[in-house]
């Protein structure tokens, strides 16, 4: 960074450290006075041994505003943020600094412990006040320990989109005071800014930085009872009070726009306080720094039969999110004093009228929670699966995700996963396997003329021969349909797989029906391969894609028609160069 984007960050930082420091506190206050003859004999004692610093200690803590949900007499949820219960809860874990009046210079710094406490060995008789920024950071050292970067940044900053950490770092600064020669308490505590005789927040809303951090700390460490010395990649949260662009990860495209986006804006949907919905954000952000995410993305709701790569990614979301905060309630809030519901559901639930197959997000995630939950298993075998899908040759589903635990875990436990399966009409036991291959029964939620659309789950191709003579090999035809909807639901996508036992050049050749066009991406342990697709100029209505290709097992590939329905001819052949002209 410049000396002039330095100078600008700065000032950034300090404008925000003044706006909240409305809503803080600062509890100041010195060690109890002692006894006469005992103040005499330190009075001599100091004479002496002059103190080499004076010790400045304190908690930080926020206001935390607890979103409660219940039922109305007709059984339908309800959801609030309760600011009538409003507590105040340890800032874990965050950069806390000890700043110079004089220099404005970061003279020390440190973070808080799991219950909120720091403490300095300040200068003496020096004019300082303590700062706390939304920022978690450990560097990694010599000695082996975790590591992070976590921080929240004011995506209302002119920074914001700019650079990577151009956003302003949230922060709130407490009341100056003189270090002086003997131990003092500075308490600080970042208030919600919710009046309640106005029923709204007619003061900063200080606590909300900290509020989302103090999840990201939850999610964090529940990662590490897995791997105490995981380095977690750095995460930036952008929330501003107003942001209205959606609550969501994102792990690609413009890198200063990278990380969780959260909602503040007031009276229409705030997320900093719904913790379930940061943890599940965070949970994709866990699948795209240590695992692998192979989701199409897009709307989906729990009513919804889904492309099974998101209905695992938002179920296992949703299933983290639990597991990481210890409760299995998901609560999202909305609307005026953000009173309304906005989703509310309990993970370990599957309704009657949600899909109970590996295709419907409610059942993955119901699953995925009571693997947890089961003393059998926990979450130190669902990390490794997760890890293991990083480079699993199938698509990232619950077949791939089952079939590394069942490997992961005793025989109670396969016992435990070989019944949840069982109970969502998940093939199990000794005939599961990542690719689905004999999931033969079909789902209650899909009707028998829609098999076709649905199983084999994964349609295998043969490999022929093309030469100058023409092309010899076996057609495969898949279907694809929208009658679960387009982009992203069932059927849209079909999954293809192969196995190439040597390396060369070699086509795939789509013959589409009428008015289609084909869609087709080959994918290699969940890197994509790149292929153009050219118009077959012998045979009409079917197109060429080409790739050079080494020899190994387990390629997949998916195929659709956008958002039309159809059927396709897929042709796998390799070229026999020395025989082409």
């Amino acid at each position: 960074m410049s000396d002039t984007n330095q100078a600008q960050g700065k000032l950034a930082m300090m404008t925000l450290a003044a706006l909240l420091l409305a809503g803080c506190g600062d509890g100041s206050s010195s060690a109890p006075a002692a006894s006469s003859e005992s103040a005499q004999n330190q009075s001599m004692a100091a004479m002496k041994n002059p103190p080499a610093a004076a010790t400045v200690s304190g908690k930080i803590t926020y206001d935390f505003v607890p979103a409660v949900a219940s039922k109305d007499g007709q059984g339908r949820w309800l959801a609030k943020l309760d600011y009538a219960k409003t507590v105040q809860k340890p800032a874990r874990n965050v950069v806390v600094e000890l700043i110079n009046d004089k220099s404005s210079k970061v003279l020390l710094s440190t973070e808080t412990d799991a219950h909120g406490n720091y403490s300095f060995q300040a200068p003496l008789d020096t004019a300082v006040h303590v700062r706390v920024k939304a920022q978690m950071l450990r560097t990694a050292g010599k000695a082996t320990g975790p590591s992070w970067n976590f921080a929240v940044r004011d995506s209302s900053s002119d920074g914001y989109g700019v650079t990577v950490d151009g956003a302003a770092l949230f922060a709130m600064d407490g009341a100056s005071f003189n270090s002086g020669r003997k131990a003092s308490i500075h308490d600080l505590n970042a208030a919600s800014g919710w009046d309640a005789v106005t029923g709204s927040y007619a003061n900063p809303r200080s606590a909300g930085p900290f509020a989302i951090l103090d999840t990201v700390y939850s999610a964090s460490h529940k990662v590490l009872e897995a791997d105490k010395n995981l380095s977690f990649p750095p995460l930036n949260a952008f929330w501003s009070p107003g942001s209205d662009d959606g609550t969501y990860f994102n792990g690609v495209g413009d890198k200063t726009l990278r990380g969780l986006h959260i909602l503040g804006h007031e009276d229409v949907d705030t997320d900093e306080y719904d913790a379930g919905v940061i943890a599940h954000e965070w949970g994709h952000y866990f699948q795209a720094s240590f695992s692998r995410d192979d989701s199409t993305g897009g709307p989906h709701s729990s009513a919804n039969l889904l492309d099974m790569r998101l209905a695992f990614s938002e179920g296992w979301g949703n299933a983290f999110s639990s597991m990481a905060r210890s409760d299995p309630m998901y609560v999202d809030t909305q609307g005026p004093a953000q009173a309304n519901v906005g989703v509310v559901f309990k993970v370990d639930e599957i309704p009657d009228e949600v899909a109970k197959a590996w295709f419907g997000e409610v059942a993955v995630q119901s699953v995925l929670y009571r693997l947890h939950q089961s003393p059998d298993i926990g979450f130190l075998p669902i990390y490794q699966a997760m890890a293991a899908q990083k480079k699993s040759p199938a698509f990232t589903s619950l077949f791939s995700f089952a079939t590394a635990l069942r490997g992961n875990v005793n025989a109670a436990g396969q016992a435990t996963l070989d019944n949840l399966l069982a109970e969502i009409n998940t093939v199990n036991k000794d005939r599961l396997d990542m690719f689905g291959l004999r999931q033969a029964d079909l789902p209650p939620a899909v009707t028998a003329a829609n098999k076709g659309f649905v199983l084999p789950v994964y349609t295998a191709l043969e490999a022929g021969v093309k030469s100058k003579t023409g092309t010899i090999g076996k057609d495969a035809t898949v279907c694809t349909t929208s009658a679960y909807g387009k982009n992203n639901k069932l059927g849209v996508y079909r999954y293809l797989r192969f196995s190439l036992p040597q390396k060369g050049k070699h086509t795939v050749r789509i013959s589409a029906d009428g008015g289609l066009y084909p869609s087709f991406q080959l994918y290699s342990k969940g890197q994509p391969i790149a292929g153009n697709m050219v118009k077959d100029p012998n045979l009409g209505g079917a197109y060429n894609v080409d790739y050079d290709l080494p020899a190994q097992d387990d390629y997949v590939a998916t195929i659709n028609a956008v958002a039309n329905s159809g059927c396709f001819k897929i042709l796998l052949a390799q070229v026999k160069t020395g025989e082409m002209q």
